[in-house]
């Protein structure tokens, strides 16, 4: 799925609350008042701006780690090369172009050929006896835009006028690529483009007016829908005008560290130098320009370090080399099957925000299915219930943004915005196809925001959203009758069979030294106890009148240990201020760190919970599980009871009366469709991934 350029909004990452509202349209104002803006100040401003945010960016730029990862099925370069090198240059103005003859001289001299990209209708005429030198020396003549004036993209039906003329101009300079203004980019209208290739996007760059990166140090393959396509060429090297006029950079330090990452991933090493910017002249550099001894400096350095290693095509042989890879036929006598458009497509990019502990077990092996598929998955989670901890157990790298607001239900709203707020520059820069949650609120906010399909995934009906999170799709266990699930109509809900821990549950391995991390006697029995979610708009205060006369019955029976699970620190603390006695003599205890919760059950005799969760695990698990939760009873716990899996308490005498204290036969009983949950889950995430990727 892809959007005009006027709708994109925040991109600026970090900052306060209204910070965030300001930057999130500051490039989209200052491009509409450059023309009116004296150059000295434009180039403050941006300055400023950068110098403000360049910090915040030190995990992403110049480097993004996740872009090395080489596509599907990759073969390697011609000749078995370590890796390619693309030069390019965007001639913006006069000066620009009456600049290009001794760029040329100097790639020449030093064994290396350019594309040189013309404004068809800019402040210059690009003579035709320039076009044909540069295509004599070997060069290449590309298109730049049509009036660089950054409104290509205002609207579909701009772009579609201008893309006649733009068609116009590549059928008469035999040009076949082309390149927009200011890196805006929208790689479905791109396809009304007469071109072989694209080159109006970059592998990370979170200062560009668009900045949502396409995550990537490789050319990919964009199809259209009569079967042919075009290549995308995104630039991987910082361009040189943010790198020294803007960012102020003294030397090429910057360039040669990048160079090095991307030769070591053997990626393609795409750099765009602006004639504009570049003093050939001896003296001082003037403002706005820096010397040509950077950029000789530059390709020295590569002939230096890497002569021999690499490939260094023209772009429109770049672009032919990935069109015969994606349209090769097999080669019958080495047995090799040849490579399809898939191979060699945009990364298919997801967004997963956890902010719950419970989704770090569950997006887990969600996580891995989509990657071996060929799915791009970015992380976020909130600070809150010891998520990030967990994640960190679990192997899962993920973006901390946000935190829990607490429970005042007026302070949660605006926490609730505010996280909104927060995640939506990131995900601006990364531009994610879909959004994926159990129940982020903040994601479906943030998602409509940036007009990016959010999914839901959902197994508490009864949960309540504000009248504007209405998520794209929702996935519900198919015990939950549609009816329940209001939030969004039929055609746009989708159902797995059984519960949602049957997800990861069947990934369990019991690991007995939890037993000694906790200090748990093999001979006690031993309870497991989750509080209630005092903090959440469900809570029913009932449950913890149940959870105090438990622990009372608990405290008095001889011959157990009681691990205690609060949700948070500050739970932790208040039961501890609240309840001096449970704590007196060991006999309960709070683990000290995020531990894994499947495995605490599964060494448990029994376990009573004030939440969903931790019962549902216990129910697949088949560890006696009772629950003391007081809110609205859902289907999935219905269906739990039913199966006799789950009993729940409803009053004193329950307490009592239901709860058996007593040692279990520690077997492992799973539920019926363990798999099928898995893969019906990622089977429904790929078909939306499909239409919205397809959305007009």
């Amino acid at each position: 799925m892809t959007h005009p350029v006027c709708s994109r909004t925040g991109h600026v990452e970090g900052g306060g609350f209204e910070e965030n509202i300001v930057l999130a349209h500051l490039y989209r104002a200052y491009y509409q008042l450059k023309p009116y803006l004296p150059w000295r100040l434009r180039i403050a401003l941006r300055r400023h701006l950068i110098r403000r945010l360049r910090s915040r960016f030190g995990y992403a730029w110049p480097i993004d780690e996740n872009a090395g990862k080489p596509p599907s099925g990759w073969c390697g370069w011609p000749d078995g090369k370590r890796f390619a090198l693309v030069l390019t240059h965007d001639v913006e103005g006069k000066a620009g172009y009456e600049k290009c003859r001794p760029l040329m001289q100097l790639e020449s001299a030093l064994g290396f050929r350019s594309s040189f990209n013309f404004v068809p209708e800019g402040n210059y005429s690009a003579d035709p006896h320039l076009r044909h030198l540069l295509a004599e020396e070997g060069f290449e003549v590309g298109i730049h835009d049509l009036r660089h004036d950054g409104r290509l993209y205002s609207s579909r039906r701009d772009f579609a006028e201008q893309a006649q003329l733009i068609n116009r101009y590549l059928r008469d300079w035999q040009a076949v690529g082309f390149r927009s203004a200011f890196m805006h980019h929208n790689l479905e209208w791109i396809k009304s483009l007469e071109v072989s290739y694209d080159s109006s996007t970059f592998d990370t760059d979170p200062f560009e007016p668009q900045p949502d990166g396409v995550g990537t140090i490789f050319p990919f393959w964009v199809p259209r829908a009569d079967g042919s396509g075009y290549v995308e060429l995104p630039y991987t090297l910082p361009q040189d005008f943010s790198l020294f006029v803007i960012h102020q950079e003294a030397g090429i330090d910057i360039w040669r560290r990048k160079l090095d990452w991307i030769a070591e991933r053997g990626g393609m090493a795409l750099l765009n130098v602006h004639p504009d910017y570049v003093h050939f002249a001896d003296g001082a550099a003037p403002a706005g320009e820096y010397p040509e001894s950077h950029y000789r400096s530059f390709l020295e350095y590569v002939k230096t370090r890497y002569g021999g290693t690499y490939w260094h095509p023209l772009p429109r042989i770049m672009a032919q080399f990935v069109a015969d890879q994606v349209h090769a036929r097999p080669l019958a006598a080495t047995g090799k099957q040849s490579r399809t458009p898939a191979d060699f497509a945009q990364p298919k990019k997801l967004w997963i925000d956890l902010d719950n502990t419970p989704h770090v077990p569950f997006f887990r092996p969600i996580i891995r299915k989509l990657e071996e598929r060929g799915y791009s998955v970015f992380l976020t989670g909130r600070d809150a219930f010891q998520v990030c901890e967990l994640a960190a157990k679990k192997d899962l790298k993920l973006l901390q943004i946000g935190r829990h607001h607490g429970k005042n239900r007026a302070i949660k709203l605006v926490g609730l915005h505010y996280r909104a707020l927060q995640l939506a520059p990131h995900i601006a820069r990364r531009r994610p196809v879909l959004g994926i949650s159990h129940g982020s609120r903040a994601q479906i906010l943030a998602c409509k925001m940036l007009k990016i399909p959010s999914v839901l995934i959902g197994d508490y009906e009864h949960a309540t959203f504000i009248p504007w999170e209405k998520p794209s799709w929702i996935i519900a266990p198919e015990i939950i009758p549609d009816r329940d699930l209001f939030r969004c109509p039929g055609n746009r809900i989708c159902k797995y069979p059984g519960i949602k821990e049957n997800v990861y549950v069947p990934d369990f391995e019991p690991d007995p030294s939890l037993l000694e991390i906790l200090g748990l006697n093999r001979d006690a029995i031993i309870i497991t106890i989750r509080p209630p979610a005092t903090e959440a708009h469900y809570h029913n205060p009932e449950s913890e009148v149940l959870l105090s006369r438990l622990m009372a019955r608990l405290l008095g029976t001889p011959g157990i240990q009681i691990v205690m699970l609060p949700r948070n620190a500050h739970q932790s603390q208040q039961l501890r201020t609240a309840h001096p006695e449970w704590f007196a003599d060991g006999k309960v205890i709070i683990p000290p760190h995020a531990i894994d919760g499947l495995n605490l059950i599964f060494y448990s005799d029994l376990v009573v919970s004030g939440g969903g969760t931790m019962n549902r695990e216990s129910a697949a698990l088949g560890v006696p599980a009772y629950s003391i939760f007081r809110g609205k009873i859902g289907a999935v716990d219905r269906y739990l009871q039913a199966l006799g899996r789950l009993i729940l308490i409803e009053s004193m005498d329950d307490i009592d009366g239901k709860i058996e204290i007593k040692h279990r036969d520690r077997r492992y009983e799973k539920l019926p469709d363990t798999r099928r949950s898995l893969e019906a889950i990622v089977s429904h995430i790929e078909q939306m991934y499909e239409e919205a990727s397809h959305a007009p």
